[in-house]
């Protein structure tokens, strides 16, 4: 018993005294001056590293302090790329009989800046452009040779299986954009392999949105330089989509072909992503089944994304516009890096329709019931004035402008129909509206000369109104140009215009 345990303790010292003393027959020198110069040489950049150390506990592992690559001579004083440490998890084996052999390759929050340059391209396109040459790969991959004769022989390095990044960040600049951060990105490779699918899982902060993910299996092609996405997903908020699509020309400027799509989604996630890029007012309220289509197609440097929507009965509350249950189609497209703000370049069209609902702006449904009280309406037709049972709208998206080329609207008391535009920065209205009324809200209206004027060949009223000014106050008026076409007075338009305007007073 006595002569185990001192065995046991003998193997026991020799096994620390391994781990104390093999570090210091380990010559990392040659790791860094053979293995740095050919990064160099590859990116045309340099690369600066504070210290390069070797650890035995809990596993053989190089790591890399502070490693630094320089940015391009375009932008002397950035620094592309820097990473607390990197690490290169070794085989035990391999390492004893003094060969590399990298078992996992790991990056400790690192920091990638990319400047997009004037003529469109972003300050990685020098080193997307550089090929690394066969024989380079080679010495990467097998036994570099060393580039004078009097250097030690070199070392065998083994292409790592497992990758991952912890706690990254990407910002990107742009002429006369606003910088983007992305944090907390995070990159799992598992069993990584060309030319056989492995499991990958990545997810990040983007602002404005929690944590997105996306997780699945990757097919790298090395011969082809690109990367198909299979069996994947991606998850923002509450809202899941698979994901299919590849990202092609790696060795030069990446080009992205990605589509994200599902016929039954929640709405409420999707106005809330929306909302964050502007593309939907953040006090909008939605729920229920939609279909949504998502790409991101092109290169790198000029990625251009569409969107899809089709509603099926959502139920809508907009606190500055409307409520009611939405049905129909919009598409919107949106070229991604350009200087010009979103409202510019954004490009779309939509037919949509909305059912048992009611106008929420609260400053237009007082003026409209404020005119109706004075026309003889009583308090529950008034409140049907601002109701409607159909809603309508066609309209274009370009130039920074919807451009409603239809709107109808449909009560028991009246019905709107007309076209106009509004502006997407700051929302100002410019609409040309027909309001026609029932045949009892027209006979209530009363038979003098003026009413007689507005009338119609069936005897309905009928009022032409121009509504401008910001959506949240907007002014309503009579339209005179049309008031003119009608064969109306000047002092009679002028007179009517007066009380419109008194009415409808901002």
């Amino acid at each position: 018993m006595k002569k185990a345990v001192a065995i046991g303790a003998m193997a026991l010292a020799l096994s620390l005294a391994v781990l104390l003393i093999l570090p210091a027959f380990v010559d990392l020198g040659r790791f860094k001056g053979t293995y740095l110069p050919l990064v160099e040489d590859t990116l045309h950049r340099n690369v600066d590293v504070d210290k390069v150390s070797l650890r035995l506990i809990p596993a053989p592992s190089i790591r890399l302090s502070n490693l630094k690559i320089s940015d391009s001579p375009t932008f002397p004083q950035n620094t592309f790329f820097n990473a607390r440490q990197v690490i290169l998890r070794l085989e035990l084996w391999a390492l004893l009989r003094g060969r590399f052999e990298v078992t996992e390759f790991v990056l400790d929050q690192p920091v990638i800046n990319l400047v997009k340059q004037p003529d469109g391209t972003f300050n990685y396109s020098d080193i997307a452009g550089t090929k690394i040459p066969a024989h380079k790969r080679r010495d990467l991959r097998r036994s570099p040779s060393p580039a004078k004769p009097q250097e030690p022989s070199p070392i065998p390095l083994v292409v790592p299986r497992r990758l991952s990044i912890k706690n990254g960040q990407l910002n990107l600049e742009g002429n006369g954009q606003k910088p983007v951060r992305i944090s907390g990105i995070d990159l799992s490779l598992e069993e990584f392999s060309n030319g056989q699918p492995f499991p990958y899982r990545a997810s990040f902060n983007f602002p404005g949105l929690k944590t997105i993910s996306v997780e699945g299996r990757l097919d790298y092609r090395e011969e082809r330089a690109t990367i198909e996405l299979k069996e994947s997903r991606l998850k923002v908020h509450d809202l899941v989509l698979p994901v299919q699509g590849t990202v092609s020309s790696l060795s030069t400027a990446p080009r992205v072909n990605l589509v994200l799509a599902n016929d039954q989604v929640d709405a409420s996630p999707i106005f809330n992503i929306l909302s964050v890029f502007g593309l939907a007012p953040h006090d909008t309220e939605a729920s229920g089944p939609m279909g949504l289509r998502l790409t991101l197609a092109g290169p790198s440097h000029g990625l251009v994304t569409q969107v899809e929507g089709r509603f099926q009965d959502v139920r809508i509350h907009g606190k500055r516009a409307l409520k009611g249950s939405l049905s129909g189609d919009m598409s919107l497209r949106l070229p991604l890096g350009s200087a010009s703000a979103v409202a510019q370049r954004l490009r779309g069209e939509g037919k949509l329709t909305a059912r048992d609902g009611e106008l929420t702006n609260v400053d237009l449904i007082k003026k409209i019931q404020r005119v109706t009280g004075l026309m003889g309406f009583s308090p529950d037709e008034r409140r049907e004035v601002t109701s409607f049972k159909n809603l309508a709208a066609e309209f274009t998206i370009g130039n920074g402008l919807v451009d409603f080329t239809r709107i109808y609207l449909v009560n028991p008391q009246l019905e709107f129909t007309g076209s106009g535009t509004m502006t997407l920065e700051r929302p100002e209205l410019n609409l040309n509206l027909e309001a026609r009324l029932s045949a009892q809200a027209s006979t209530r209206a009363g038979r003098g000369r003026a009413s007689n004027l507005f009338k119609d060949s069936q005897g309905r009223v009928v009022v032409p109104l121009k509504i401008t000014g910001p959506v949240e106050n907007p002014s309503v008026n009579l339209d005179s140009k049309k008031m003119t076409q009608s064969g109306m007075t000047r002092s009679l338009e002028k007179s009517l215009g007066s009380f419109f305007k008194q009415m409808f007073r901002r």
